[in-house]
């Protein structure tokens, strides 16, 4: 049921519902809040249907995030960002990487669950240049090009018996060199086809008209206000 009521949400409220949710990661000034964010961020995801595959995506950076856990707790003294005041803090590195886990959770579902074309939509419909949503549409046209060709490439090398991932770290790096010539020769071909699609129509300048936020997507916004505006209350004036 949240699943298909977070579809039917417009691109606007989606968007504005992940800066909430983004938000509320470096609102959070304790441990036992950001546990509680995690815990209703997980059941947010399984109740969506999208838990397995953020999951799924997130466990290439499980090394990351195991490794965060010591360096904040023995060396967060000398951190640049967010200094500890003592040498050995275990309650620290935990909620260091605790947050850390939290943003590549929410930047991760925020890739599956929001497409390029409701990002699009939004930056369309606030007061920017129309120039602007065409620029950003035509770079995530460009991306999504860019690793279909990469991945085809990648698999005509491969089958032809070139072996990319094995060996040492420097050996994988070289073995990865004779994609990038074919991948720039077809980068650069994208790219006039591309400037000569906006001279035969030059109508993706213009600016769209956006349809009116409906009664839900109202509600939500202002539920994203009131969240934000509580937690911040919460953390900076009675916790402190």
């Amino acid at each position: 049921m949240l699943g298909k009521i977070a579809l039917d949400l417009d691109s606007r409220t989606k968007i504005l519902l992940f800066i909430t949710w983004f938000s509320m990661v470096f609102i959070c000034r304790n441990l036992y809040s950001l546990l509680t964010l995690f815990a209703s961020s997980t059941l947010i995801l399984i109740l969506s249907g999208s838990a397995f595959s953020v999951f799924k995506k997130m466990k290439i950076m499980l090394p990351l995030v195991l490794l965060s856990w010591p360096l904040w707790t023995f060396l967060g003294n000398w951190s640049l960002f967010h200094s500890t005041g003592g040498g050995f803090d275990l309650f620290f590195g935990l909620f260091m990487m605790l947050r850390l886990l939290l943003i590549i959770m929410i930047s991760v579902a925020f890739i599956l669950i929001v497409k390029p074309t409701e990002i699009i939509g939004t930056i369309n419909s606030v007061k920017l240049p129309p120039q602007v949503g065409a620029v950003f549409a035509l770079a995530f046209r460009n991306l999504y090009i860019t690793a279909e060709d990469y991945k085809s490439i990648k698999e005509a090398h491969t089958s032809r018996g070139l072996e990319l991932d094995k060996g040492s770290l420097v050996k994988r790096i070289r073995s990865h060199i004779p994609l990038l010539i074919p991948l720039i020769i077809k980068s650069i071909d994208n790219a006039e086809k591309l400037v000569l699609a906006l001279e035969l129509r030059p109508s993706i300048m213009n600016r769209r008209k956006s349809k009116p936020l409906r009664l839900q997507d109202t509600v939500m916004i202002i539920g994203c206000v009131i969240v934000l505006l509580f937690m911040a209350y919460y953390s900076f004036v009675m916790v402190s």
